[in-house]
């Protein structure tokens, strides 16, 4: 079979079931009772073995079939769930994510060697004694003169019981394929699949394994609790192809055995019909409900299944190229239609603009993702961490349905994740020291995301001892970042930022989990390169919050455009506050720097000619100012003309101007020029 057209949606849905079995076993931690939780786990590893095993991935279809024992086990209350069962659980869900890895990047699956979490995992199905049917059982029933029927343990007694008592039946199913059956696994795979559809598959002769690899002859036997009748399972069966016979009869618990007599076989169907009658007098109603809910659930899925289509993302990377240069020569048709008074170019163009913002707003929006894309790792990472820590950490995550661009998104993980390390390990005190503070054991661990206009906001917060700008100040004269009087100058706020300078660390032990001192320059360095901010605010013994502030797409902006001499230059539009006009005796200077005062808040000027270096050719009476943020901070920004508000298209000036950080672009004007974009955080930390 050529797998290599399947392989993207193997990985992708491989990676959706690993992070639903990841959420799935946070939650059976936390409550150890729910069922329906080891019900989606238990799906979940199902079909994870059913796509691995047609994949021919052999490894991680095996690990996944022994983790779907244990979890058969769980679910039938015939196991008992305890921390080291979740742990063996949670190293599975490691190796199978390493393994899918591997085998996404062209390697083998044998990356990582199971063959201890195999052997851990059977045994811990082995080590009940109330375990279900055990292979040697299963064998030898296998072994009988066909046909074989099944032989009821006590445990499977019970079930049936519990499910007559719920008003389920208890259908044995033998299924006879095909002499002319080639693929009898997949056969049979599918056959045990439709009847998950309709019940709970409670046994099989042979085992589960032993189908998988084909041995046994034409013929198995399934026993199956369902709200349907026998007639529905057979119909269920019925459309699987190279199937040559299906026999299907009502299990009664209270009977001496399951087995039928060889003889009996052809009088089967006739044995079944009186039994189904009364089962379908005395619960009239769930019948008909629940053969409805079959036949309706079918027709949702259809419904749902074509509501999404997977796209690769080069190809939205294309189609937002080709936006790009649509919206350039749009604004090209523009200045023509307006230096040639072109009226009728004039009234297109205005149906044109309203046709392309609608068209780049829907790009915009197919290329945003949740950012629950990120945030569903961290719960297992706050997980293991604050076991490694000793720690008691409760995560709480807000906001998760907040979108960010998919460029955005696949970037912002590592700085979140050294974000959230850091207030594990730095910021929450271990339980006894909170207890002595007077707090709660156990800690607060905060994941926000919020829009705020046309920006998302990213916020780590914690309720641990927060940071002392006093040994932030002594570390860094220590280090030699700054001098002993600028420590003193500083204010406790800017002294704080200091944990962002590279190098920077106060961890007095270096451990796995932060303080090598790489971390929030790292942190900081990402989201600049992102167009973002991120600033930290702290109170001791109040604890911390990390703000992270990014641009809601990379691409397309709104920028006002300004001329310094005879150049363009474009600034973002979300950085800029106000444009004003100043005489040139509104310029102040204090502590020998520039400055104007508007509406009483004193604001640094920035000279574009001095930044750029650009020779002063003449004084004019009236300076233009362009007054910008970065966060709390202002500066204003003298140019020498304002051109007005344009939507530009962000190029990348790649790797040959990489070394121009006052600049996060370029963009090509209607014109044909190309206008520098200057990057507003960096010019104000010069």
């Amino acid at each position: 079979m050529d797998t290599n057209q399947y392989m993207d949606m193997f990985l992708d849905e491989s990676h959706e079931h690993l992070q639903s079995l990841n959420e799935g076993l946070l939650s059976l931690e936390e409550n150890s009772e729910d069922v329906s939780v080891v019900n989606e786990i238990f799906r979940n590893a199902h079909t994870l073995k059913g796509m691995s095993a047609t994949m021919g991935y052999n490894k991680i279809a095996e690990l996944t079939h022994e983790m779907e024992d244990v979890l058969d086990l769980i679910r039938k209350e015939q196991l008992k769930l305890n921390e080291d069962i979740i742990d063996t659980l949670f190293k599975c869900l490691d190796s199978l994510e390493q393994m899918i890895n591997s085998v996404g990047d062209g390697e083998s699956e044998d990356v990582v060697d199971v063959t201890d979490l195999v052997a851990k995992l059977s045994a811990i199905s082995k080590g009940e004694p109330v375990s279900a049917a055990s292979p040697a059982k299963q064998e030898q029933s296998a072994g009988e003169p066909a046909p074989a029927g099944i032989e009821l343990t006590d445990v499977d007694r019970d079930v049936l019981h519990q499910a007559k008592e719920g008003g389920l039946l208890g259908i044995h199913v033998r299924v006879t394929l095909a002499d002319t059956c080639l693929l009898k696994s997949a056969r049979s795979y599918m056959v045990m699949n439709a009847l998950d559809e309709l019940g709970d598959v409670i046994k099989s002769v042979p085992s589960a394994e032993d189908l998988e690899q084909e041995k046994f002859d034409h013929s198995f036997d399934v026993l199956v609790i369902t709200a349907s009748d026998a007639k529905a399972v057979e119909d269920a069966l019925n459309s699987i192809s190279e199937i040559e016979k299906i026999e299907t009869e009502i299990v009664d618990p209270d009977a001496k055995s399951a087995a039928p007599e060889p003889a009996a076989q052809p009088k089967k169907e006739e044995k079944a019909a009186p039994k189904t009658a009364p089962a379908a007098a005395a619960k009239p109603a769930a019948k008909p409900a629940a053969k409805s809910a079959a036949k309706a659930a079918p027709a949702k899925k259809q419904h749902h299944a074509s509501q999404s289509v997977r796209v690769d993302i080069e190809k939205l990377d294309t189609l937002m190229n080709l936006m790009g240069e649509l919206v350039i020569n749009k604004v090209r048709l523009e200045q023509i239609g307006q230096t040639h008074r072109l009226a009728e170019l004039t009234e297109t163009l205005e149906q044109m603009d309203r046709v392309t913002t609608d068209l780049q707003n829907i790009v915009m929006k197919v290329r945003m993702v949740p950012v629950s894309a990120v945030f569903n790792r961290f719960p297992r990472m706050v997980r293991d961490v604050s076991k490694e820590l000793n720690k008691e950490i409760n995560l709480t995550i807000e906001g998760e349905e907040t979108e960010l661009d998919r460029t955005v998104i696949d970037e912002i993980g590592d700085p979140i994740m050294h974000l959230l390390r850091n207030s594990l390990d730095h910021g929450v005190e271990h339980p006894d020291e909170r207890e002595a503070k007077g707090k709660p054991r156990t800690g607060e661990v905060g994941l926000i995301a919020r829009h705020e206009g046309n920006n998302v906001v990213i916020m780590v917060t914690d309720d641990g001892a927060g940071i002392n700008a006093d040994v932030i100040r002594r570390k860094a004269v220590e280090k030699g970042m700054i001098s002993q009087e600028d420590a003193e100058k500083m204010d406790d706020a800017d002294a704080v930022r200091l944990i962002f300078l590279p190098g920077f660390s106060t961890a007095d032990k270096i451990t796995d989990i932060s303080g090598r001192g790489v971390g929030m320059d790292v942190v900081r360095s990402k989201i600049e390169a992102l167009s973002g901010h991120v600033d930290v605010e702290t109170k001791i013994d109040e604890g911390s919050v990390f703000k992270i502030k990014l641009p809601l797409t990379l691409a397309i902006i709104q920028a006002m455009l300004v001329k310094v001499q005879e150049e363009m230059y474009a600034i973002p539009l979300g950085s800029i506050d106000s444009t004003i006009n100043i005489q040139p005796t509104d310029i102040k200077t204090v502590r020998n720097k520039e400055v104007i005062v508007l509406r009483g808040e004193i604001i640094p000027i920035i000279r574009m000619e001095e930044t750029l270096q650009v020779p002063h050719v003449k004084d004019s009476d009236e300076i233009f100012v362009v007054v910008v943020h970065a966060g709390e901070a202002k500066a204003g920004i003298v140019v020498d003309n304002l051109i007005g508000q344009q939507e530009i298209v962000i190029k990348t000036l790649g790797n040959l101007f990489a070394g121009l950080k006052m600049f996060s672009g370029a963009t090509v004007l209607g014109d044909g020029r190309v206008a520098l974009i200057l990057d507003v955080a960096t010019m104000m930390q010069q």
